[in-house]
Parts: structure tokens; sequence; C-alpha cells
């Protein structure tokens, strides 16, 4: 199954995305950098080229600063993210500074 796609805008005040409730994944492009929060319910969220993924609960955060070195002139995180159990489960992004 091909992951949904959806594109965060840079300075929206608060974007929120509802994620499915079956798990499916859903890729998200971030035009900038951010602070990831989640609301009722865990979501796992990664990143092409992370080595690590995260789960957050309700209340956690992520920050996904600008890269520093050779990507710095470019920005545009591909972030994979999906929700966990039956919860509906919030995910919203904030433009960092």
């Amino acid at each position: 199954m091909k992951p949904q796609s959806r594109l965060l805008p840079r300075r929206s005040p608060g974007p929120e995305l509802s994620l499915p409730a079956d798990g499916r994944v859903v890729t998200l492009r971030l035009r900038g950098p951010a602070r990831l929060s989640v609301h009722g319910g865990r979501a796992w969220i990664t990143r092409a080229g992370w080595p690590d993924d995260h789960w957050l609960t309700p209340g956690q955060t992520l920050d996904l600063p600008r890269p520093e070195g050779w990507l710095a002139s470019w920005f545009g995180w591909r972030v994979s993210v999906s929700a966990e159990g039956a919860a509906a489960v919030t995910l919203k992004a904030e433009a960092l500074r």
C-alpha cells in the first residue's frame, strides 16, 4: 500500500493532521524547521536517513531544526508518521525560529 502524502505549510499557525486510525503511514514534507507535537494518542515518527524511530505520547514534542553543513541551503524533511492503536491521534506542526 502506498503511503499518503501531505504537505504542512511553512508559515501556517499550527497546522494539524488527524492520523488514520488503521495505522496507515502518512508522509509529510516539512518546508522549514518545525516542532511536532502529538495529541490524543501515541504516534510513530521517522525521517529518511535517521538511524532511530521516535514514539511520541500525548504532550511530547520532537524538534526538527534546520540542518547544518552542506544540507543547510536546502530544507524539506520527508517525515513518515502513523498512529498506534484505535485512539484518535492528532499531529501538530509549529514553525521553529
